[in-house]
């Protein structure tokens, strides 16, 4: 489910387009000068947060003049302008690029004038292809440097079958999803586990003996990765074991990004009300076991904070290997 993303394939899921109004990172410079002078506003975005290990990794670079006169243009090249540092803050290699075509870009910006290009920095460095988190700087004569981190991670194949390692306090919890009935939230999950969103993460409200919930960016019900997605119904019920997507009052009764619900037992009450997309296949008692934790008090069936927090160690993607034939 991809929170279409701009310059990404049409084919590309729908469900992480509004994750790029909130994600692309930016970086902006004001230089303060005299009233008649030029003023450049700059900014170096992406066009997401992360991107997929061999997908393009596109960065943009606008230039616009907020100031009271015209800007003359050096001849900036946007190519020669970036460097790319990995985790242990190393430069990566560059390839050797030939200048950008200058002709293409104004001589000058009048006043509100401004110019853009999107460059994809993966041929220029092909060592970023690899899984982690860059720093991207971008310069040019003139003009400081910014800079825009984006994250790498592994690519979801929706041919392939995966399962998700959940570890808790409490043990392991081994699901397994239902991607051809719930796609858009298969390929959600799947991309916030690869992300490290949900590492650290808390059950946060727990229904005592009923189900389990977690996921949210703050710890509470108002969090979300900083997107929402449709619902997706598919009449699965809500059994033990069953793994949905909640909505609540901050998402709205029609939409969801991150947080999830394990059910210890059946809801039948919530049939149709939440989008099953995976289910436990290892570790119910695990869930059980979190979900019978004392609560502080409240009436019967609030959704109550456990009175000791129960973290979501780490969320791992891994593929599920096909059984052996005899």
């Amino acid at each position: 489910m991809e929170p279409v993303r701009p310059f990404q394939p049409v084919g590309r899921l729908l469900l992480l387009s509004s994750i790029l109004l909130v994600a692309a990172a930016a970086a902006m410079v004001r230089p303060i000068l005299g009233e008649d002078a030029p003023k450049l506003y700059v900014e170096v975005g992406t066009q997401n947060r992360y991107s997929y290990s061999g997908d393009p990794a596109r960065v943009s670079v606008l230039l616009k003049n907020e100031g009271a006169a015209p800007w003359t243009n050096p001849g900036v090249d946007f190519e020669a302008g970036f460097e790319v540092y990995g985790d242990d803050a190393k430069k990566l290699e560059k390839v050797k690029q030939h200048p950008s075509a200058h002709d293409a870009q104004p001589k000058i910006l009048e006043p509100s004038g401004y110019f853009g290009k999107i460059i994809d920095i993966g041929p220029i460095f092909p060592k970023m292809s690899a899984l982690g988190s860059y720093r991207i700087t971008w310069s040019a004569p003139g003009i400081p440097e910014q800079s825009v981190v984006l994250r790498i991670i592994k690519k979801y194949d929706p041919k392939l079958d995966y399962q998700g390692v959940i570890d808790t306090d409490f043990g392991k919890v081994v699901i397994e999803f239902y991607k051809d009935l719930a796609p858009f939230h298969v390929r959600n999950f799947i991309d916030l586990s690869n992300l490290g969103f949900y590492d650290g993460k808390l059950f946060h409200r727990i229904l005592k003996n009923e189900m389990i919930l977690g996921g949210p960016a703050t710890g509470d019900k108002r969090g979300s990765p900083g997107y929402t997605i449709p619902p997706e119904p598919n009449g699965l019920k809500i059994l033990p074991g069953v793994v949905a997507q909640v909505r609540n009052s901050m998402t709205g009764a029609e939409e969801s990004g991150s947080i999830f619900l394990i059910a210890a037992n059946p809801q039948p009450d919530m049939d149709s009300r939440v989008t099953v997309f995976a289910r436990v296949v290892e570790g119910l008692d695990t869930v059980k076991a979190i979900s019978g934790l004392p609560t502080i008090a409240g009436a019967a069936r609030v959704p109550s904070r456990p009175i000791k927090d129960v973290a979501i160690k780490k969320v791992e993607i891994r593929e599920k290997k096909s059984p052996k034939k005899p």
